[in-house]
């Protein structure tokens, strides 16, 4: 594969940075901070080479629920571990979703669910009273419950086993938690026209767009992050409102869908 001479997160073609890192050279973007090797890409998942770039949207809602394109890029895809979307959108001549997170970007791809074993029905068990009827003998009317032998209620009840209370959900593993970029391209795919894409831009930038999305729950973040929102946008006007308004409403967007257990906007409320 030939050799990648522009930033797979920004675009950056110039501001790069390489020096040899075991037979290869490792590129540094000094625009956004992303690395990369320079023999060609490789997946976040498994670690391949064998990439195939294929046509994406870029899409937001630029009037209410109106959702627009804004412009295309080129996604690239594992063919291992992003086999069936790749394979949809050659055999079908199609871009590939808008709304596709691609594995080879470490995009957390959920395990399907096993399906659950057809047992075959058992048999419902007989009574333990039951008997074999011949088939013209008369109804029972026995069916009044008898009355407890003597000296029953005072044998004491076998107490029932209490379930036993669930233990604490597992913590999610970072594999399953989006890049930075991934989390705010999902953000601004539902967010309204009111959102500052350009606030979006510039803290994607500042997390770096290919670190996991919880570098916002690391210790202090909530500080760090509250501190670079002021030191950009503290006059008070209504773009500063805005941008300010558009980064509390991402956070509580990632919160909701479990990427973050803390708050880290706590600062800016």
């Amino acid at each position: 594969m030939a050799a990648v001479t522009a930033c797979p997160a920004c675009g950056e073609n110039e501001e790069l940075r390489g020096e040899p890192s075991d037979g290869d050279i490792k590129v540094t973007c000094l625009t956004c901070g992303a690395q990369w090797m320079r023999g060609g890409l490789r997946c976040a998942s498994c670690g391949g080479q064998d990439i195939v770039h294929r046509p994406q949207a870029m899409t937001r809602h630029s009037r209410g629920t109106q959702l627009s394109i804004i412009g295309w890029r080129e996604l690239p895809l594992c063919r291992s571990c992003d086999a069936e979307a790749l394979h949809s959108s050659i055999s079908q001549n199609i871009p590939v979703p808008s709304d596709y997170v691609a594995a080879c970007l470490g995009a957390a791809q959920r395990p399907a669910a096993p399906a659950a074993p057809q047992s075959q029905e058992a048999p419902s068990p007989a009574p333990a009273d039951s008997r074999e009827v011949p088939p013209n003998a008369p109804a029972r009317k026995d069916t009044v419950p008898k009355a407890p032998e003597p000296g029953a209620a005072g044998k004491a009840a076998a107490p029932r086993s209490r379930p036993q209370a669930a233990g604490p959900k597992a913590a999610r593993p970072p594999s399953m938690v989006p890049t930075v970029r991934q989390a705010i391209a999902a953000f601004m795919t539902e967010a309204s026209s009111q959102a500052d894409a350009t606030a979006m831009l510039l803290l994607g930038t500042h997390l770096g767009s290919h670190n996991r999305l919880t570098v916002l729950d690391e210790d202090g973040a909530p500080e760090r992050l509250a501190d670079w929102c002021l030191g950009h946008w503290n006059d008070g006007s209504d773009r500063s409102q805005r941008a300010l308004d558009t980064v509390r409403r991402a956070v509580d967007f990632w919160g909701a869908r479990g990427w973050l257990t803390s708050d880290p906007a706590a600062g800016l409320r």
